[in-house]
């Protein structure tokens, strides 16, 4: 609503809701003119339907004086202008609230989805992104890998001792099931190489434990007496069965 000043023209915008159905007593901040404004003959105005009260047998008093009427001190027109300032700020604050609950909510749905389809088809995944077979190994969900074994070795350590002038090598580590179902403990294939990577002696060995329990791991170790001088880096893998028709140096094959 535009509204102007009688005394010196000054135009103002205000809300019109502010001016009310019966006008308002209203102050120009430029000149201090005051003038009662009245609000457009086209706003609806508000119907009052009057109820009469039934009458309430109450003794006689004598009448009071009525107190007089307070005057109507009318707003200014900066307070009018702060008023609609004040209701503009609170609807674009809404807004911005709704939007921002929307997007979390959106955002929340595309994360539940991402989460469901990755879990349900997490075979496929790995088919096409083979190193998301770690990932989801660690959170124990059991995916199909090329390794058929089911088994990983970690951790390979050595460790040399001389003992009666006698070198003794000894190499450790774990044994992992990185699937969620029992699987059963091959032999171990130890190899010596030299720095080239050329292979100077190997052996294999087993270990008293014949299963490994779901997502569980088995220590192993085997030792040697006088390795070759030229042995720099040891080698270690699960050798598969022959059922499985698979080379042993693909299956969880590990290198110190």
């Amino acid at each position: 609503m535009i509204l102007t000043c009688p005394s010196c023209s000054t135009r103002y915008s205000i809300d019109t809701a502010s001016v009310g159905a019966e006008g308002r007593m209203v102050k120009c901040a430029k000149c201090g003119h005051k003038w009662r404004e009245y609000p457009p003959e086209d706003l609806p105005k508000q119907v009052v339907q009057e109820v009469t009260p039934e009458p309430v047998q109450e003794p006689e008093k004598a009448p009071e004086p009525e107190a007089p009427a307070p005057e109507d001190q009318g707003m200014s027109i900066e307070q009018m202008t702060q008023m609609r300032q004040q209701r503009a700020q609170q609807v674009e604050t809404k807004s911005r609230r709704k939007k921002s609950i929307f997007g979390w909510l959106l955002f929340i749905l595309i994360l539940a989805g991402i989460g469901v389809g990755g879990y349900h088809g997490r075979n496929y995944v790995v088919q096409f992104w083979p190193a998301s077979a770690k990932l989801y190994q660690m959170l124990k969900l059991d995916v199909k890998t090329t390794n058929l074994l089911g088994l990983e070795i970690h951790d390979l350590k050595t460790k040399s001792i001389l003992e009666n002038g006698i070198v003794r090598l000894t190499v450790t580590g774990r044994i992992k099931n990185i699937t969620g179902e029992e699987q059963p403990i091959p032999r171990i294939g130890i190899q010596l190489v030299d720095s080239n990577g050329h292979h100077v002696y190997s052996w294999s060995t087993s270990i008293e434990e014949t299963h490994v329990t779901p997502w569980g791991e088995i220590e192993f170790s085997s030792s040697m007496n006088q390795p070759p001088e030229e042995a720099k880096h040891v080698k270690a893998h699960l050798i598969a069965p022959k059922d499985l028709m698979k080379k042993p140096e693909q299956d969880g094959e590990s290198h110190q």
